[in-house]
């Protein structure tokens, strides 16, 4: 995980339980996500809406559409609070049709403009990375999607011990920069899987002290697995070092 693709390494992985599968005309068949788990993600790596994150005031435009149908387009922006940068701000557009032309006569949705809004938040998410494997496609790999089941699944909702802090919160109490300082010291000290695998139980249970986030147990994991990864793809010093590496892969402290 760089430092450019933080927010999207930590946003981007979906729950299957928050989607929905949707065929559109003409057979198009997809997978969408559930705006309350785009809203949820962005809670727990900022805090509540209005405090960490929002929205602007949209605009909405209406335009004549073909048969007597309207459409309307919503313009919004989606903010957040960065710790070093301050405000950002990001932008989305999205559509709906108040008058639908259907084969017994025209209709109106009074419910356009709430969808058009909504397009267009959910739209300037993907920005920042909300549900980026979805909108990737990826979520077409039945194998993917088993994967992030089973890891949502064994994910709590909560962490047991202290309260669970927003990681806005965990970020202003300094936890995000002692985090990377931390890893970027231990790594550096870390010369094999066996000392790996207790530096991945040690902050296991620094988790749950100080009571992380999904999304930041999330991150944790990402950085674990990448420097595992790296270990891995270093030659074998001798066959004892081979052994270990076979011995701390298979125990079952690194299952899950």
């Amino acid at each position: 995980m760089s430092e450019n693709t933080k927010l999207w390494d930590i946003l981007g992985r979906t729950d299957p339980k928050h989607t929905k599968a949707f065929t559109r005309g003409g057979g198009f068949k997809g997978t969408a996500i559930k705006p309350m788990w785009s809203y949820r993600r962005m809670t727990e790596e900022f805090g509540p809406c209005g405090i960490g994150w929002g929205v602007g005031e949209p605009t909405f435009h209406v335009h004549p559409g073909c048969d007597g149908e309207l459409l309307v387009y919503c313009t919004a922006s989606v903010w957040y609070r960065d710790t070093a940068l301050g405000e950002c701000r990001i932008y989305g557009v999205g559509g709906d049709k108040v008058v639908n032309k259907f084969s017994s006569g025209l209709k109106s949705d009074d419910e356009a403009f709430k969808k058009a809004f909504t397009d267009a938040v959910t739209n300037a998410l993907k920005l920042l990375g909300v549900g980026a494997d979805v909108h990737m496609g990826m979520f077409d790999d039945s194998k993917y999607v088993n994967t992030m089941r089973d890891e949502f699944s064994k994910t709590p909702n909560t962490v047991t011990g202290p309260a669970v802090k927003s990681s806005a919160a965990l970020k202003r109490a300094g936890s995000w920069a002692e985090l990377h300082a931390d890893l970027t010291k231990d790594f550096g000290d870390c010369k094999s899987l066996v000392t790996l695998s207790k530096l991945r139980a040690d902050y296991r249970e620094r988790a749950k002290a100080e009571g992380w986030t999904r999304s930041w147990l999330e991150a944790l994991a990402n950085e674990f697995d990448q420097f595992e990864d790296s270990l891995n793809a270093a030659p074998e010093d001798d066959e004892q070092t081979a052994a270990i590496r076979q011995e701390i892969n298979n125990h079952p402290i690194n299952a899950g």
